[in-house]
């Protein structure tokens, strides 16, 4: 049995391996090269740990979104976030949500019920963030328009959180209906019940909306990577100019299809730096270097991580 477990935190690492090194194989390394040769060493650093605190804005946020009654240590519910970011920006659309969901249902203890309500919450919370930078962005881009995404998220994101809340408080309800099923369905209304029951964050306004705010802080730190990178190259942005590159990899990137979404993320920035009249090899050399530093620390930790534990032969559970 433990042989077994082995081999599975094995084949586990190995996969993490593999998509940080189809991620890696995807970056057009020799721009990415020169860029860095003529940006400012101490910026660079600076992006690359603006970025690794979105992990700790994380954690913190997931922290608070676990179901009552259940205690997750913060230490443990670091490695969870950043295995999953590891994922999320290496693997296919949607394998990172699978990786949370499990690994809280393992790891953490919370069960796959209790899984499925956290990472709800996060997405919740992730969309109101989102809906934060578009709104500000509406507020200071000058000439700035919406798009399908842009209003998707306008009305998506709090008819999302306003429908979860009124579901959370309508457990009883959910409750009959499960009970009154048959055969499959049955089943299937009784996980959703488990799930509802668990969102016990977005039945205390106060609670959630720290949560949001430390989904926000996790735009802010990367809003804060791209400026520092900005800096790096000696190139002079307006807030607006920050922001509308944040917008735009948000939107771009909600749905991946290429991974780590390279060439997407870069495209994104690239344009919204044109448009603000930076040069083009300039923006180039901003878009390549504000992914790799946004790419360091939420792929890489992840994978040190799995890699000191498979080095320490450590168990998974706490």
């Amino acid at each position: 049995m433990v042989k077994l477990r082995r081999w599975r935190w094995i084949v586990g690492w190995a996969t993490l391996v593999a998509l940080v090194a189809v991620a890696a194989n995807g970056l057009d390394w020799p721009r990415l090269l020169g860029a860095a040769a003529r940006a400012e060493p101490g910026w660079l650093a600076a992006a690359v740990l603006a970025n690794g605190t979105i992990l700790f804005f994380a954690t913190a946020e997931w922290l608070l979104f676990v179901p009552a009654g259940a205690r997750v240590p913060p230490r443990t519910m670091f490695s969870i976030v950043a295995v999953t970011s590891t994922v999320s920006n290496g693997g296919p659309l949607l394998a990172g949500h699978a990786t949370g969901i499990h690994l809280l249902a393992t790891r953490a203890g919370l069960g796959p019920a209790g899984g499925v309500s956290l990472t709800i919450l996060d997405q919740i919370a992730e969309g109101l963030a989102k809906w934060t930078v578009l709104i500000l962005a509406a507020a200071i881009v000058p000439d700035f328009e919406y798009r399908a995404a842009g209003m998707t998220i306008i009305l998506g994101a709090p008819a999302l959180a306003f429908g979860f809340a009124a579901l959370a408080r309508r457990r009883d309800f959910l409750d009959r209906l499960a009970g009154e099923a048959r055969g499959r369905m049955r089943a299937v209304l009784r996980f959703i019940s488990q799930t509802v029951h668990r969102l016990d964050a977005i039945r205390r306004p106060a609670w959630f909306g720290l949560g949001v705010a430390l989904a926000i802080a996790k735009k802010t730190a990367e809003a804060l990577g791209i400026a520092a990178i900005a800096l790096a190259l000696g190139v002079d942005l307006l807030p607006w100019h920050v922001v509308g590159a944040l917008l735009a990899v948000s939107l771009s990137t909600m749905f991946s299809i290429t991974p780590a979404n390279l060439g997407v993320y870069e495209g994104s920035v690239f344009l919204v730096f044109r448009a603000a009249g930076v040069d083009a090899d300039v923006a180039l050399a901003l878009a390549l270097l504000s992914h790799v530093a946004y790419l360091l620390p939420l792929a890489g930790t992840g994978l040190a991580l799995e890699s000191l534990r498979i080095w320490r032969g450590l168990p998974y559970e706490r």
